[in-house]
């Protein structure tokens, strides 16, 4: 009734090329893992969280690789998942054989992949532990193809490591046994469940169809899957990493002590103004009639638009614009402040809370305090215009220290990645502080 052929397990061929590298990926999350639990046990509750927001020192190094991953990753995903929906083989070696032709066929984005693991690992041996963390893989998933890695290289010298590690990557081992015997284990229940005892007493014997057909589902299944939830890690990376950067400007753009500390660097000797920053001593249209001034609210303006059309940016006012800088601060602050929230409200044409004033308190150089003002303006979703006197629409655009106009369907392309309106520039300044 029940054939009992004996299937036999044997994966050389898969522990050489990029089958094997895909081996020495997981010895390196599970070496990073091991080392977690050794030096914080359960302290650390979300690995990618304290990566990113405690840890990471290089946040935009890591979102360029993890970004640049992502893609190999979907790919080997997307063409893992096709596998698994149209491959049926006849015998467990047609399995295997079809398992390292997938892997060396994907040997780019296999490297590519390896070479982002590596990458982490060189940073810190933890580093890798943000691809295997609770969030994606639950409990389940993580304790079935965890083993403790106590070895301190992934090399020659652990031959025995790195064949099971590539084993429980590509879907053979999990549970603490080969699947092909997991599965042999639960259709054997099956068939026990079903047979009446009263009629049957002899042996159970399993159906070879039926055993690898049910072993090719399973290990095909967990091979996807092992792509799938790398694909969900880098994207949770990516996520933390906007989180982390709007987190930053978040916290510091309410600060006068980080307004202080960016304009006391920004004044140094030598430096010049850049992309992000302008200053200002002080602006025409506040010192005008109201019958000349119309011009200079325009070309005010502009330059508030170009900065949120291009990456955001800060004007500080009250300070010299020609080195050596000097501190003149702003007299009727407040008066001048809301004139120039009514100028901007009446030429600019953009929906949205995309400016923030700041008033600082600095010290001239006879130590009086002088009141300047900072308009941090934010990179904008959308295209920021602005209408002259005439009804006019323009679409400036901030290039290195200048501006120009272009058309509104050129800036809006570029904007094409831009997802909400940010300050994240903040981060570079924060970045420019504390760079030596």
């Amino acid at each position: 009734m029940y054939d009992n052929e004996e299937v036999e397990i044997n994966h050389d061929k898969l522990f050489s090329g990029s089958s094997l590298k895909i081996g020495k990926i997981q010895w390196y999350i599970l070496k990073a893992d091991s080392e977690k639990e050794r030096n914080f046990g359960k302290k650390v509750k979300d690995e990618i969280h304290w990566w990113v927001f405690e840890k990471e020192t290089q946040i935009e190094e890591l979102l360029n690789r993890t970004s640049s991953t992502l893609s190999s990753v979907q790919k080997l995903k997307e063409d893992s998942f096709s596998l698994k929906e149209s491959y049926y083989p006849e015998s467990y070696e047609e399995l295997i054989a079809k398992i390292k032709e997938f892997t060396e066929s994907h040997s780019k984005e296999v490297e590519d992949l390896y070479d982002y693991v590596v990458w982490l690992n060189k940073k810190d041996v933890l580093a890798p532990s943000i691809l295997f963390t609770y969030r994606i893989w639950g409990s389940t998933r993580l304790s079935d193809r965890t083993i403790k890695i106590t070895a301190t290289t992934v090399d020659e010298e652990n031959p025995e490591i790195i064949k099971r590690t590539t084993e429980i990557a590509l879907g053979l081992f999990h549970r603490w046994q080969h699947t092909l015997y997991s599965a042999h284990s639960d259709i054997s229940a099956e068939i026990a469940d079903s047979i009446d005892p009263e009629e049957y007493s002899g042996p159970i014997l399993v159906p070879k169809k039926r055993l690898i057909f049910q072993t090719s589902h399973e290990v095909l299944d967990e091979f996807t899957t092992y792509f799938e939830f790398l694909r969900n890690s880098l994207r949770n990376i990516l996520l933390d990493i906007e989180k982390c950067k709007d987190k930053a400007p978040t916290e510091l753009i309410d600060k006068e002590s980080f307004w202080r500390s960016f304009i006391t660097k920004a004044m140094g000797d030598g430096r010049v103004e850049s992309q992000l920053w302008d200053f200002k001593e002080t602006f025409e249209m506040w010192h005008l009639q109201p019958k000349d001034k119309e011009e200079a609210e325009v070309k005010f303006c502009e330059q508030v638009a170009a900065f949120a059309n291009a990456k955001g940016g800060v004007l500080i006012v009250g300070i010299t614009d020609s080195p050596p800088r000097t501190i003149v601060g702003i007299e009727d602050l407040e008066n001048k402040l809301k004139s120039t929230k009514s100028i901007l409200m009446r030429h600019i044409d953009y929906d949205g809370d995309y400016i923030h004033f700041q008033q600082v308190m600095l010290h001239n150089s006879e130590n009086k305090d002088k009141n300047c003002l900072i308009i941090a303006i934010a990179q904008t979703k959308d295209v920021a215009s602005v209408k002259d006197q005439a009804g006019r629409f323009s679409y400036p655009l901030r290039l290195v220290t200048g501006k120009e106009n272009f058309d509104s369907e050129r800036i809006r392309n570029l904007k094409i990645d831009v997802l909400k309106d940010n300050y994240s520039f903040i981060s570079d300044l924060d970045r420019f502080i504390h760079d030596k």
